[in-house]
């Protein structure tokens, strides 16, 4: 589990260690030096110890990780792709009041490409976006937005027509998550010969999390029908009130 061996990494900075002293002559002394039964019942009680240190570090992980916020609820069903997560669990979390988009700073798509390691993808299926955003993360994040439309109605959590939105999966790869409950429709397919995973119906909820992979999260915030799904080494994300054929259809315009 990722969060698990980020604890414990971190837990590890923080402990001091005292100096080691050159310790090998005098255990290779000792050794020669012992009966052979000795030696035998040093290493069983070796190892016994060892393993009672190994189970207290998973009780005292395992504690820590039950105390983390949105760790504490039972998970149904864990999914990912490169740069996302997806989990079914047994409660959803407090709905969260209305929040307003951050995607970033808004320039010209023409200029996008500056600010991003990656070619932007744009789709051709509703034409072109009526605005684009860049967010400072490694590697960059695009989001493009398409007011309402034909085909493309107001999505409730949002306002708009179609939220597009795109970065390095490989650079962040846990960057967007999703939560949704026992009703929720959570289903793998592939786009293109590409992994997805089509989430619908039911409220459920997304997030961001620091790039850094700190345990914090991001606010949460209601969404619509997602459609995730991995481009090479970018992972795009399409949010709208759609339905999964004309989620894939737009994902498969994309260039």
């Amino acid at each position: 589990m990722p969060e698990l061996e980020g604890m414990l990494t971190r837990l590890g900075g923080e402990l001091d260690y005292p100096p080691t002293p050159e310790l090998a002559p005098r255990v290779a002394a000792r050794v020669a030096a012992e009966p052979r039964g000795a030696r035998l019942r040093d290493r069983l009680a070796w190892r016994r110890s060892l393993a009672v240190a190994l189970v207290a570090l998973l009780l005292l992980a395992g504690a820590a990780l039950a105390a983390a916020p949105g760790v504490r609820d039972a998970v149904l069903e864990f999914l990912g792709l490169q740069g996302a997560t997806v989990e079914r669990r047994e409660q959803l979390p407090r709905l969260p009041g209305t929040r307003t988009l951050d995607l970033g700073r808004q320039v010209p798509l023409a200029d996008a490409p500056r600010a991003l390691a990656f070619e932007p993808l744009v789709p051709a299926a509703p034409g072109r976006p009526d605005a684009a955003y860049v967010r400072r993360v490694p590697g960059g994040e695009l989001s493009l937005v398409y007011r309402r439309r034909p085909g493309l109605p107001p999505a409730a959590a949002t306002g708009i027509g179609l939220l597009v939105s795109e970065f390095r999966g490989d650079l962040l790869p846990e960057y967007v998550g999703k939560i949704g409950g026992q009703t929720t429709r959570i289903e793998q397919l592939t786009v293109d010969g590409e992994p997805a995973i089509w989430i619908e119906g039911a409220p459920h909820f997304f997030f961001y999390r620091s790039p850094d992979g700190a345990l914090e999260e991001r606010p949460l915030r209601l969404a619509r029908n997602v459609l995730l799904l991995e481009r090479g080494d970018v992972l795009v994300r399409l949010e709208a009130d759609f339905d999964r054929e004309r989620a894939v259809e737009i994902a498969r315009s994309l260039r």
